[in-house]
């Protein structure tokens, strides 16, 4: 029975965090004020964190879990067939999930932890997707444009609340050739 009183406390914690992140920016967010939104005491706080950066980072980690399995699912799925088509495959796991819960992870994109921030891990997590399914070097510029291309394709997806089409992104492509020449 605790552990569910943990488990639903600590969700609550992340609910609130959420909450107050829409009208207060994070660094004016201590725990006292976090605690009294949860309807709790700062020594409950302490049992389930030790600090505010380290529920950012939970919940960051969490957003980001979905991103972990969809690219491993991907991977899997380019070994196993012949003619797999990434982009769509991408598009359509990652869609909903993106428009379902587009205003939590603008939110958490949003908390400025450095190398531990939402962006930088889900840069970090492209690098090592294209990496491996592309078998690019990981040092290789292509690298670089297609982590920015995918976190292109995520703003674009969180701000219009759909993918980009394969259209779109080539004709993007093609302007952006012509703009180098």
């Amino acid at each position: 029975m605790a552990d569910l009183r943990f488990e639903r406390t600590e969700q609550m914690l992340q609910l609130n965090f959420l909450k107050l992140l829409e009208t207060t920016h994070f660094n004016d967010i201590s725990i006292a004020k976090l605690a009294k939104a949860s309807l709790i005491d700062r020594t409950t706080f302490y049992a389930h964190y030790e600090n505010i950066y380290e529920l950012a980072e939970q919940l960051i980690d969490q957003y980001l879990e979905h991103f972990a399995k969809v690219f491993e699912q991907n991977i899997k799925k380019r070994k196993q067939e012949e003619k797999f088509d990434s982009y769509s495959f991408l598009d359509e796991e990652l869609n909903a999930y993106l428009v379902e819960n587009r205003k939590k992870i603008m939110l958490v994109r949003a908390l400025n932890l450095g190398i531990n921030s939402f962006d930088a891990k889900l840069r970090r997590l492209f690098k090592s997707e294209y990496v491996e399914a592309l078998n690019i070097p990981e040092n290789e510029f292509t690298i670089y444009l297609l982590v920015n291309l995918a976190m292109s394709n995520m703003d674009f997806t969180l701000e219009k609340q759909r993918v980009p089409s394969k259209k779109e992104l080539k004709e993007g492509l093609v302007k952006i050739e012509e703009y180098l020449s």
